[in-house]
This record gives C-alpha cells, structure tokens and sequence, in this order.
C-alpha cells in the first residue's frame, strides 16, 4: 500500500512559510481500514464466545471434581459410623467379663465382612480375646496412656500406623470400655488402608480426576490409582489445606501439577481429597485458540482478495472522477462516463451538470454585462438630467434651502437666500457656520437643531432674521438629518419658510386671547356681584318671610301672601343659582363630591320636595323603585338630586292632566358597579322631534314664543346634561307632541359598603339649642334677619358690625360659634379670620363660618384658605342656620327654651311643630312612633345593640323637630348605652316612657289644632282656601316648608 501526497497542495503550501503539509492517504488505505473496523468486532465476538466456553469447560470439571469430594467424603464418614456403631454396640454387651470366646464370636458376627483384626487390651496391652492365652499386641497399636485416662465411651480413631512385626500399615479405630469388676478394657479395631483403597474406587472416578484419603499429618492412606506405591507419601503443601473445605494448586505425589479439593472429616479428621490436572483444564483452551485461529484466517483469506479487487475498482473509479474534476476546472466539457459505482458516477454527473451551468452563466454573465453597460449609460443620463431638475426645483423654492455638513457650516444654498443675504448667497453664505446667521435667541436654537441632526434627530424652531436691507423676517427653520446608509448624519438639511404673516396673526390672536380671557374674569367678577347683590335683599326677604310665616296669628289669606312671596323669592333664588352653576360648568370649576348614598332615601326625598306641585295640579306622582338595588352607592347625591329636581319639576310643569312616573332600576352586575337607570316619564304635551334639539342649549325653551305659557330660564337641563356627563353618564330623550316625554338617565357607579349603614341625618331645626353664637353682619337688615332667626333656634345672639369688632369680642367673651360676612367695610371675613386663627388666645379655635352672598368656587376657597371651617349662602334660612348649629355647636337643653311670643288664644298654641301640624301629619307622626317602639322593643329583644342605637338615633331628629327635648335625651341616653353594651339598663326604660309619652302629647296637640279651626271665623278664609299655603305646608311655624317636607316623608305622610 502506497501514500500518496497532493503535489498541488504541496505546493501551494511551499510558499506559506514553516507550516507541514497535512499527510493524506489513498482511498485503498481507508478500505482497508473499513474492512479492518468490520473484521475486529468479529473476532472479538469469538474471542468473547471462546472464552466463555473455556471457562465453562474450567467450571465443569471443578465442579465434577467438587462434587466428587463430597460423595468420597460421605462414603468414608458412612463406614466409619458403621464400625464406630458396631464398636459401641460390642462395648455394651453383658457377656464382656463372663466369656470373652462367646464376646470374640459376637464380635466376629457384628463386624463380619469388614476387613480387620478385633482386639480387646488390658491394661498391660495383651489381647485376650486372642486363641489360647493372652498375648501381647505391637505397641504402634496400644492405646496411650492419656486414651487410658480418658471417659468411656470416647472413640479414637488413628492416622495411619507404621508397619508392625508380622502386619503391615493400619488405622485403628479404639474405644475404652469397663467390665462388670470395674477393670477398664479398650476395644481397638484394626483397619487396613486397602479397605478404604476399595471405598474410593468404588465411586468409579473417572479420570483426569483423582482420589485420596489422607490423615492428619498429611500421610497418604488410600488413593484411586496406584494406592499401595504411594501409601504413607506425604502430600505436597499440607499446610495451605486450612478449614473444613477448599482448593490449592499443588503437585501431587506423581508429580503432576493439579488442582486439589479438600474436604476435612467432622469423624476422623483426615482428609478427602480429588484433583484435576491442570493439562485437562487447558486441553479446552488450546483447543479453542486452535479454532478461533482457524476462523481467523480463513476469514483474511477471504477478505483480502476481496479488498483487493474492490480497491482496484474505487481506484478506477477516482481516476475517471479526478478527470473529470480537472475537465471542470479547465473549463472544458466534462465527459458523462459510468465507473460502475454509483457514487462516482453521481459525482460524475454533478461534475458534468456544474459545467453545463457554469457555461450557462458565463453566457448570461456576459450578456448581463452588455446590459449593465446599457443601463449605466442610461443611468448616467437620468442623474444628469435629474441633477438639472433638481437645481431647477431648489432655485425655484420658495423657501431657503441649506445643505450643511455635519459641523454646521454651509456647503450649499439656492438662489433663495439672496433675499437675507443681499448679492450671490453662495459666495457669501457657503464655509460659514449657519447658526452665526442667526441673532440672538436664533442662535441658539440653530446650534440645538445642529447637535439634534447630528444625533440623527430632526427639530424644528422659529426664529428672526434681518434681511440686508435691514427688514426684520420671521423664519419657520425644519432642520433633518441626512443619514447615509450606515446610519450615521453625513449632511444636514435646513429649511427655512418666511412665516412673518402668519407671525403677525398669532400675535393678533394672542391679544384677542387675552382680551377674551380679561373678558371671561370681567363676567366672573360680574356675575359674583350680580349673585352677592341679589343674594343680600334675597336674604331679608326669604328670612322675614320665614319669621312672618311662622307667626300663627295671621289670618289664612295673610298665610297664603307670603307664601306666594316666598315662591317667588325663591324662584328667583333658582334662577340665581342656576346662572352660578352654568358659570361654574364654563369655567370647569363643577366639582363632584362623592360618598356613599342610599338611591331609595334619595328618590323619596327629590319626591316628597315636588309632591305638592303635583298635588296643587291634581297630578299623580308615582315612585317605581326595582327591587333587589343595593344599599348604598358611591356618587355625589347632591347633584343627582338637583337633575332628578329638574326632570320633575319639568314634567310636573308640562302636564295638564294625568301623572309623572319616576322609576329606577340597576340590573345586578359582577365587577362590583351598578348601572343605574332613573327613567321620568310624564302624560304632558310632548316635544316635537324637529324642537328637541333645543333641549339642552342654554338660555332656549321650547315655548320661547310671546305666548309663554310656563316660564323658565332655560338653563335647568342645560345643566342637568353637563352634571351627568360629568358622572360619567348621559340623558336620553323621547318625546311626541300630545303623547308626552320619557327622560332617562344613565349612569355607572360604583357600590359603596354599607355595612355599617349609613347614619340618620341629625335634627336640622330645634328650638332648644344652647349655643352663644356671634354675628358678624356690616347691614342692618341682615343683622337684625339673622339675630331673630338664631333666637328664634333657642340661641344666644351677639351681633357686631365690622372685623375688627369681631377680633375684640372672641377674646372679650368665649363664643361656640361665629357667623362671618365677607364683604364689610374696613377689614373683609378672610382677614378678620386670619387674625383670628393667629391670635395667642383659646378663640383662635373657635369655629367660624362664612356668611356671605359669594358662592363661587374661588370664593369658596379663599374662605377655606383664611381658615374658615365652612361657609352658607345667603339668602339666609332657619334650616340653613339649624344645620350649621348642630354641626358645630349641637347642645340640647334640658328643659326647651323659653321665648316672648304673641298673645295667644291658648295655652298649647305655642311655636313648636306638633301644634300647626296637620290632622292626617299627626296621624302619620304617631303610628310611625307606636310602630318604632314595637320595632324597639324586638329589636333589644334580639339583642342587636347596633340596629338599636341607630334606630334611637333616628328618633333624635324627629323629637327634636316636633319640640320634644325630653325625648331627644332620653333617645341620646339610650344611644349611648346601647353602644356601651348595656341596652337594659335605666335609660331604656326612661326611653321608653318618653315614647308612650310624646304618643299622648301628639293626641293632646291634635284636639288643640281641632279647637283652633273651630275658633277661626269663617269669614277669615276666602272660600276655597285651606290653612295650608300652596306647597302643601302650615306656614304657622318657624321651620321653612323645606324642613316639613322632610318631616313629612319620614312620618310617612303625603302633602
């Protein structure tokens, strides 16, 4: 085999220095080496299959001999058990002393067939079982004196003796006995080695294996073959046969190599041995070695002619590839021979198709190249006249067009910039650095655009430039990046647009901005004057209308007066507030102020206020609330209580004839949100379709001809939609002329947890409050208005005149309360307050409340900046005053007030409630107390201290409405000892007669009201008028109508 070495890649590598060239082989060397691979995992098949069978082979004949061990052991421990049995039985018998003829003959008859001589020593080693007279026995075969010494019974049995005078070697087999005399024996069995000789032949081991018996000392006894020659030999290594069993190699007593098994008798204590030669352990090996040789070469002999062959066929077949190859690389046609492998033959074939193709692609190659030369010509043109076009497009650019480099400086401008730079731009502008053009602020955003385009980022700024004919130009500049095709700026594009018009009408528009927004504070400040002004007479005429309404001693016609001024004072109240809201939503000041709400307590009180529209039009009102809503919501009940205000009041306006229905509906969601529903539908006279566009527009009504038949601002749903889309809802509307309208309103809100429930409100009106309150009013009208409504309350009343009085009498005189008017003379509420709040005196914490006209938001927050802890709007009422009393200076008297009042016709005909409430109101009053004390009294049973406190709680308001200050102590008692765990204590039972008590009282002031109608003349009332002023409330009172709307839906009473 021959190596062959690439003299092309020799010589290649020649040339690149100390590198070696790779050692390559011919394709013969790796089919051989193929064959070589296939062949060894062959042989080593056999090789492994050989020496399993060898060691088989090994095994078996261990085994045969192993086994043969233990049968020659058995056989020679089973006669020994024989004769040492037979011994014993001799030992025993009675005739031992009496006859030692009959004892010989019985021995004779026990031991017959078993070679051996039968002997019974004496103590001077005589046999006397011997013919004739005792005779001495050799001493090789006389027991030693420690075999005397020893039990009888006791077996010894010997190694092999040497030869004795007249006998040849033996074994003795002894065992000491005693006579009936007490003289000891021993009874000694004399063994020939031939016995044990034909014991182990009788096993029939069959050679290469071997028998012995050997005894303690390593003396041959008995052996399978040749026993007599080599008898009494000692055995070759004796001292490695160690333990009861095992196996040495060794050399026997022929000299022959073996290996040996011992067995060690539990009886004797000689040895059982048998051997195998190590010869007949190896004849398998040498056989198999023989044979696995024998398969070995004859599988060379096959597979080198085969490789040879094979080799000369891939060798060929290499050849016609290499041709092949070399036909390729010079660039002639590859010839399509067959070498009869298949492999060459497709390398062939691809050979061949590659220069088919390569011919194919030079063709093309070189057609390609004729035609890029064409294309480019053409190219070349196109640049040529694009770069013509496009001088042309920037010289007639109406903007200024710089190219820059990407240090900014000008490599390029058009004709353009002849109007800034005066004279050929190019010569001026061109090396210079651009943002040096620029004066000023210019120049600096110019030199930010640069090191934006720079970082691959356009920008754009605005900035003036002067011209050279010195005129002052606006230029709107867009500076980008040009980036080349690795992503970084090569040039940097600036372009720049005369914006100085466009400049000069945002600057116009700018003062038009500020002009409209020095407007918009104009109509600000307009409208809280216009509010204050009107706010101010308001508040006197609503206030002593208030006081003149609760004075029972006008006739009814003097009832039914100011009640019609209370209307329209009211009226125009609205219409104040409404302009304030739409100013507040233009100006985005609405704020919406949320907490939890029950819908069901909302619905009912937005009713029980447009109830006695309803009734004063003979119109059914009717509440549809679904069931199943939640208990409370989270939103801003204020503001949906003013929209539900405005839907009614429209429907109730609106219709002649039927009824308004309000229904609300929520259908149960999963996410923890309630969409509501609140639909209000009426009978009136409807809406044309092309007129309800004019809905929601400010200022527009839908009967805004001279024939007005219903009034209004027109600002009531204007306002209604901009609150509900502020929640986050909308208003829907259908309506037909004669058929009557349907609003809905929708919304989402959130469910509000009210686990604790939410608390009953506390008692807006009293006339038994203990507050000393201050008043701080520069107008004596509103002074003297306030200070009779506060007595009127049950409080004590100071009244100053500016802020500075106000500042000496909080430290002259300690005050729960004070009621500061903002616009004064000198110093306004805000800075009175301030000094207040920083005085070194316990006053600066007294509580102070705004009163004023000012209602606005910014309003608002000014007071809470001063320090203010609230604020109520003027016009002024005695609800509005009884809130701000109990919230921040609620204590009851013990006893009620007393206060000067009229001369009265009776006793009971005093100021409170329960004396100028209606019949059926009375009525109402006292089932809804039995009912509460029954509900009560179940309630403590059960032992719900928390529905007990809240339901005591609620009886507060109600008692001290209707002038009962007895019960409203007890009620606070009972609250508080319910919530200190202790319901059954004093207080309940005190609580509980004040109940059974107020019950009696609200008879007594039913039979007072009965005697009072009768007393009135009837000339006094005009016929067809009642007592009742026409929003269905007794105006002899001094609580607003307000108030007893709210008295009236919780006693359950309708107006």
């Amino acid at each position: 085999m021959s190596w062959v070495v690439s003299t092309d890649r020799v010589a290649r590598l020649a040339g690149a220095g100390q590198r070696k060239s790779p050692r390559v082989w011919p394709f013969s060397f790796y089919l051989c080496v193929f064959a070589l691979v296939l062949t060894l995992p062959l042989l080593g098949i056999l090789t492994f299959v050989t020496s399993r069978f060898i060691q088989s082979e090994r095994s078996k004949l261990e085994g045969v001999s192993i086994e043969a061990n233990i049968d020659l052991g058995l056989l020679v421990e089973r006669d020994l058990i024989t004769l040492i049995a037979a011994l014993k039985a001799l030992a025993a018998a009675p005739i031992l002393d009496d006859d030692f003829a009959r004892f010989r003959l019985q021995g004779q008859e026990a031991l017959a067939g078993r070679p051996g001589d039968l002997m019974l020593l004496d103590h001077e080693g005589r046999d006397v079982l011997a013919k004739g007279e005792p005779h001495w026995v050799p001493e090789v075969l006389r027991p030693s004196a420690a075999a005397w010494a020893g039990e009888a019974g006791h077996v010894l049995i010997s190694d092999l003796l040497p030869a004795a005078q007249g006998r040849g070697r033996q074994v003795t087999v002894s065992l000491p006995v005693a006579g009936s005399a007490g003289q000891r024996y021993f009874l000694v069995f004399a063994l020939q080695p031939a016995h044990f000789t034909a014991l182990l032949q009788s096993a029939r081991l069959a050679p290469p294996h071997f028998g012995a018996l050997v005894d303690r000392t390593g003396a041959m006894i008995a052996r399978t073959v040749e026993s007599d020659r080599f008898m009494g030999s000692r055995v070759t290594d004796f001292s490695a046969m160690e333990g009861a069993t095992g196996r040495v190699d060794a050399t026997n007593v022929g000299g022959v190599e073996v290996r040996r098994f011992y067995r060690r008798s539990p009886i004797s204590g000689w040895f059982v041995l048998t051997s195998v030669s190590h010869a007949a352990l190896q004849k398998s090996t040498r056989q198999s070695l023989w044979l696995l040789a024998a398969v070995a070469a004859s599988l060379m002999l096959i597979a080198v002619p085969c490789a040879v062959i094979l080799t000369r066929r891939m060798r060929f077949a290499a050849r016609l590839t290499k041709e092949a190859a070399r036909q390729l690389v010079r660039g002639e046609p590859v010839d399509r021979r067959s070498t009869g492998i298949a492999e060459s033959d497709m390398i062939c074939h691809i050979l061949a198709e590659a220069s088919d193709r390569l011919r194919d692609q030079a063709e093309s190659l070189r057609s390609t190249n004729q035609e890029l030369e064409r294309r480019v010509a053409d190219r070349t043109r196109e640049l040529a006249d694009s770069h013509v076009l496009t001088e042309s497009i920037l010289e007639s650019s109406p903007d200024i067009i710089k190219v820059l480099d990407v240090r900014g400086r000008v490599i390029f401008t058009n004709d353009r910039c002849r109007t800034l730079h005066g004279g050929d731009p190019r010569s001026v502008a061109k090396g210079r650095l651009w943002s040096t053009f620029w004066p000023g602020e210019g120049g600096k955003a110019a030199r930010e655009a640069i090191a934006l385009a720079q970082r691959g980022r356009p920008s754009r700024f605005t900035a003036w430039r002067q011209t050279a004919g010195g005129e002052q130009r606006w230029l709107d500049v867009l500076v980008t990046p040009m980036v080349g095709a690795d992503g970084l700026t090569r040039r940097i594009l600036a372009i720049s647009r005369d914006v100085t018009a466009h400049h000069a009408r945002d600057e116009e528009l700018q003062v038009a901005k500020e002009k409209a927004e020095a407007a918009s504070v104009a109509k600000a400040d307009f409208l809280a004057t216009m509010s204050h002004e009107l706010r101010t007479p308001l508040n006197g005429i609503l206030g002593y209308a208030d006081l003149l309404g609760s004075d029972r001693t006008l006739s009814q016609a003097q009832s039914r007066r100011i009640s019609r001024i209370q209307d329209a004072a009211s009226g125009l109240l609205r219409i104040v507030n409404d302009i304030l809201d739409l100013a507040k939503i233009e100006a985005g000041d609405v704020t919406l102020e949320l907490r939890p709400f029950s819908l069901k307590d909302l619905v009912e009180k937005a009713s029980a206020i447009v109830m006695p529209m309803a009734q004063a039009k003979s119109l059914a009102l009717d509440i549809e609330i679904q069931d199943g809503l939640p208990p409370a919501l989270l939103g801003d009940p204020d503001r949906l209580k003013q929209i539900m205000l405005n839907l009614l009041g429209n429907a109730i306006k609106f219709t002649e004839t039927g009824g308004v229905v309000l229904r609300a509906e929520a259908p149960p969601s999963q996410d923890g949100r309630c969409r509501l529903t609140i639909q209000i539908s009426d009978t009136g006279i409807g809406i044309p379709a092309e007129l309800q566009h004019l809905l929601f527009q400010r200022f527009s009504q839908v009967d805004a001809g001279s024939e007005r038949r219903f009034g209004g601002a027109g600002l009531g749903l204007a306002i209604s939609r901009h609150l509900i889309e502020q929640m986050g809802g909308r208003i829907e509307v259908e309506s037909a002329l004669g058929t009557g309208s349907v609003f809905r309103l929708f919304l989402d809100l959130a469910v509000a947890d009210m686990s604790a429930g939410p608390s009953e409100e506390v008692p807006l009106a009293c006339s038994a409050f203990e507050a000393n309150v201050l008043v701080v009013e520069d107008i004596s009208l509103n002074r003297e208005l306030i200070g009779e409504l506060l007595t009127a309350l049950g409080a004590s009343v100071d009244i100053v005149s500016s802020g500075e009085e106000a500042i000496a009498a909080v430290q002259a005189k300690s005050y729960d309360l004070v009621l500061m008017d903002e616009q004064m003379p000198g110093m306004s509420g805000s800075a009175a307050t301030r000094i207040i709040r920083g005085l070194d005196h316990p006053a600066r914490d007294v509580p102070v409340i705004a009163c004023s006209a000012d209602v606005l938001s910014h309003h608002l927050r000014r007071f809470e900046e001063a320090g203010m802890n609230g604020h109520v709007g003027k016009p002024l009422t005695q609800a509005a005053l009884a809130k701000v009393l109990i919230r921040y200076a609620f204590r009851l008297r013990t006893q009620p007030v007393q206060r000067e009042t009229p001369p009265v016709p009776s006793p009971e005909a005093s100021t409170s409630g329960r004396h100028w409430l209606s019949d059926e109101r009375l009525d109402a009053a006292r089932g809804n107390l039995r009912e509460d004390i029954r509900i009560l009294r179940e309630t403590i049973a059960t032992g719900d201290l928390e529905a007990a406190a809240c339901k005591a709680h609620a009886m507060i308001s109600t008692a001290c409405i209707l002038d009962f200050p007895s019960l409203s102590k007890a009620a606070q008692s009972f609250e508080v000892a319910c919530k200190a765990g202790a319901p059954d204590g004093p207080e309940r039972a005190h609580f509980l007669d004040c109940l059974d008590e107020t019950v009696a009282a609200i008879g007594e002031a039913r039979a007072a009201q009965r005697s009072r109608a009768i007393e009135v003349p009837d000339a006094v009332m005009p016929p067809g008028e009642g007592a009742a002023a026409p929003d269905g409330t007794a105006m002899a009172s001094s609580y607003p109508s307000s108030l007893m709307k709210r008295l009236n839906s919780r006693a359950g009473g309708r107006p």
